[in-house]
């Protein structure tokens, strides 16, 4: 056996035929039953060994030798031993239904094996469904492998169960357990090669809408391959770290990883994986094409490179006939229709299409993508109608592959694969009018906010590594050496790779879903409370917006994206130095420059709405994070940053919650304040009494707080006020933090209990602040609060000094005690206290005690 194991076929057969010959030498020395069963063993290992050397008809025959045997015996045990083989064989040339029915038989004896061996049986199943593309009986062979490799202390067989057991989740469309099968198995100190293991990691973090991660994932696999050797292997990451970087939209590192994989292929002789590595440099191509402006001119450059591309494809068609590929067949078609549509040729791109044997639909992404094909070519071909439809199964189906995770990071992310779905959805939706518009941006945006409440429990492994963090966070705010700061910042990103990795694992469990409420209920609820409505988006290079002004849907197309852009930057940057109270002599040219800018977006995006009433505002990236109340059109006027235009009406009408189902009338009965105040931040104590004294006696302060304190008023209904200083993660945005007496108290730590407070003032620096993510998702501290089933808060997106913020605050409270609502409480606020108090904005929806 350990000639077969070692693939030395014939010292192997030399041995175990000479074990035949002294098995037959024993005759009556051995009892009768003992020497058959050696006997049978012997001839089911030779069959194996005769099947190295001769093939299956030489195997065939021992195993009819051994089946005489077992006649003999009536040992169902050995018969199992056999079937195990015979499948193993069987497997080996192909004949996958064989190998699964004796494997099928092994399994229903599998007290025949030792433990060990049962351990391997299962193993084998699992790759065997893998290979007959039955995911859910591979994840229940390998889910038995990994039990039974840790009971016996097998690393390495452990290993190999809890990875695969990963993918075969993968497979099912469940990314939380197959984020944690393969961490578990990363975490294994097993003996293994483990390159595979992580390209297969990065491949799941890829179909999660995880593209940085995925990105610098594979980027360091590829630095961990030796110099010499794993070509195939290198190859393969340079392939999917093409593809992460075309969907993260750096189309320069996509075409050079895609060439250095085709070069890779082409060296080694793997026509199949040259055609999949050119189709998605062809991909890249027809990016950077779209991203040209288009001339109008049908013999242009840009029709020249397309027509090539899809010759190309088309070519890439025959090679995978030739190899009896239908996957590569079916994805070049795919590809080729891209092509002819760009350009112009949809006729010939509707014939690729309907050629193909099938659309993969094995992850969300390729369904997806499938569908924003099929849609685009539906169009230029006139059928409008049928487009619609599949575009609106789509943001469907992407808001059901969102679902299943408890983790938000997880949840936002995947809206990347909707991209190019939206903007197609928006495409058709300008010329239909302002009604049409705002259905589809609604659509789109923000998934999460309409998906159930997480509903997740506490998990003792996540809480221990956020104490660590913690901990290490803690010691980084001391005076330290260099050395030891760059080395506590080693381990701070390490806990904090280790925290996403088991947030993303953790699946949801099932609660209600949000009340849902229509656009049209939106608008009447705009009315009732006598507030208008702009949404900003970006389409076709310009920044656009769809009102509802007085009750009426209004469309404009407003001003440059570019230059739009441009102006909010310099207005952050300006904001920013404008809160620093030492300027001196620079003080004049920062704030001319500030209201200069201020006054150039005050004309091109608000002014043209000619709206007097309070108003509601949501944005697109390009003009996120804006002080709005400095520009001239929105001085003292209620103002309150929504999500969407139903995220906001949900929030007034009680459809929201930390348990997905809150009436209006049970949280307006409860009007408690908590006041948490954090250290080192010198009119803390000072605002806090000045808020209990607005409050008297429905007023708590926590001081010293503690972060149990906090969680725990935050999923209340009431007030939470938190004086304490603030920092948005912007990488990490659910590490974003507010920090108390014990520590800071981190966005993601929020999730196991939701949120149900009403309103949450947090008057801490740059908390309001969001981190994009492609898909119209965004995360950020404040944002996480409203996500998780805050009504509404208020945040700042840019420093604020200590004696303006105390002071807003204050007034702000003030006037909510009067009865003054959340939006219009802090317009006034900021309009008598300081321009720089323009940072805080009211978010998510309208609060009154």
């Amino acid at each position: 056996m350990a000639d077969n194991l070692a693939g030395r076929p014939v010292e192997a057969a030399q041995s175990l035929t000479a074990a035949l010959e002294e098995i037959e030498r024993l005759d009556g020395s051995a009892p009768s039953r003992d020497r058959l069963e050696l006997r049978c063993n012997t001839l089911i290992t030779l069959a194996l060994t005769d099947f190295m050397l001769s093939g299956m008809e030489s195997a065939a025959a021992r195993f009819a030798e051994a089946e005489i045997v077992i006649a003999q015996l009536g040992d169902p045990g050995l018969q199992a031993r056999l079937d195990y083989q015979r499948a193993s064989i069987y497997g080996r040339v192909g004949d996958l239904a064989s190998a699964w029915d004796g494997l099928e038989g092994a399994v229903q004896r599998l007290d025949a094996f030792t433990p060990r061996e049962q351990c391997s049986v299962h193993l084998s199943r699992g790759m065997l469904a893998f290979e007959l593309s039955r995911p859910q009986q591979a994840l229940e062979s390998f889910a038995e492998a990994a039990r039974l490799a840790h009971a016996l202390g097998g690393v390495e067989q452990e290993f190999m169960a809890r990875h695969n057991e990963g993918y075969a989740a993968y497979l099912l469309g469940d990314i939380p357990r197959s984020l944690a099968g393969m961490a578990a198995a990363e975490l294994l100190s097993a003996d293994v090669y483990r390159a595979p293991a992580r390209l297969d990691r990065a491949r799941v973090m890829l179909e999660a809408g995880l593209v940085r991660e995925a990105a610098d994932a594979l980027q360091a696999g590829i630095a961990d391959l030796p110099d010499e050797g794993h070509d195939q292997i290198r190859a393969e990451f340079d392939l999917e770290l093409a593809r992460a970087e075309r969907l993260a939209g750096h189309l320069d590192r996509a075409a050079v990883a895609a060439a250095s994989a085709i070069e890779t292929y082409r060296r080694l002789g793997a026509t199949a994986w040259v055609a999949k590595a050119t189709l998605v440099a062809l991909l890249v191509d027809l990016d950077r094409q779209r991203r040209t402006t288009r001339t109008g001119d049908p013999e242009g450059a840009e029709t020249t490179v397309a027509r090539a591309a899809a010759a190309l494809a088309d070519q890439l068609v025959e090679v995978a006939g030739e190899l009896g590929d239908s996957e590569l067949s079916d994805g070049a078609r795919v590809v080729a229709a891209q092509a002819l549509l760009l350009a112009g040729d949809a006729p010939a791109a509707n014939t690729r299409l309907l050629s193909l044997e099938r659309i993969s639909s094995a992850s969300l992404s390729d369904e997806l993508d499938a569908a924003a094909v099929t849609a685009t070519t539906l169009v230029a071909t006139g059928d409008v109608g049928p487009a619609r439809r599949i575009l609106g199964r789509a943001a469907r189906r992407l808001a059901a592959g969102q679902e299943g995770s408890a983790s938000l990071d997880l949840r936002t992310a995947r809206a990347v694969h909707g991209v190019r779905l939206a903007e197609l959805d928006l495409d058709l939706a300008v010329p239909r009018g302002s009604g049409a518009v705002l259905e589809v941006l609604e659509r789109w945006r923000s998934a999460t906010d309409r998906l159930p409440s997480l509903g997740r429990p506490d998990d003792e492994q996540l809480a221990s590594l956020t104490e660590q963090l913690r901990s290490v966070r803690g010691l980084m705010r001391r005076e330290l050496d260099p050395e030891q700061l760059r080395e506590l910042e080693v381990d701070a990103s390490q806990l904090e790779r280790l925290i996403r990795d088991r947030d993303w694992a953790l699946s949801r469990r099932g609660t209600a879903r949000p009340v849902p409420v229509r656009v049209r209920e939106a608008r009447a609820h705009l009315a009732a409370i006598d507030r208008d409505l702009v949404w900003f988006f970006r389409h076709r290079g310009r920044i656009c917006g769809v009102g509802v002004i007085a009750g009426r849907a209004v469309l404009r197309d407003l001003m440059p994206a570019s230059r739009a852009t441009e102006l909010a930057q310099r207005v952050r940057v300006d904001l920013r130095a404008a809160a620093t109270h030492h300027l001196g002599p620079l003080s004049g040219a920062v704030w001319s420059s500030l209201r200069s800018s201020a006054a150039e977006l005050d004309a091109g995006l608000l002014q043209p709405w000619r709206s007097s009433r309070g108003l509601v505002l949501v944005t697109c990236p390009e003009i996120s994070g804006l002080p709005w109340a400095l520009l001239a059109s929105m001085r003292g006027r209620p103002l309150t940053m929504a999500v969407s235009v139903t995220s906001f009406a949900r929030r007034g009408l009680g459809a929201v919650g930390g348990d997905g189902d809150v009436a209006t009338t049970d949280r307006a009965a409860a009007t408690t304040v908590h006041v948490s105040v954090g250290p080192a931040v010198p009119r803390a104590s000072a605002e806090a009494r000045a808020i209990a004294r607005t409050w008297g006696s429905s007023s708590q302060i926590a001081e010293p707080s503690s972060r149990r304190e906090l969680v725990g008023a935050l999923a209340r209904p009431g007030i939470v006020h938190v004086a304490a200083h603030g920092t948005h993660q912007v990488e990490s945005p659910l590490f974003s933090s507010l920090v108390l007496h014990d520590g800071p108290v981190f966005a993601h730590e929020l999730q196991p209990t939701g949120v149900r407070a009403d309103h949450v003032v947090l008057s801490a620096c740059e908390v309001g602040l969001e981190t994009g993510r492609p898909g119209h998702e965004s995360l950020g501290l404040a944002l996480s609060l409203l996500s998780l089933g805050a009504r509404s808060a208020v945040a700042a997106v840019a420093p604020v000094p200590d004696d303006v913020a105390a002071a807003t605050m204050a007034r702000h409270h003030e006037l909510l005690a009067a009865g003054v609502p959340s939006d219009e409480a802090l317009a006034r606020a900021v309009a008598e206290i300081d321009d720089v108090a323009a940072a805080f904005l009211n978010l998510g929806g309208q609060y009154r005690p």
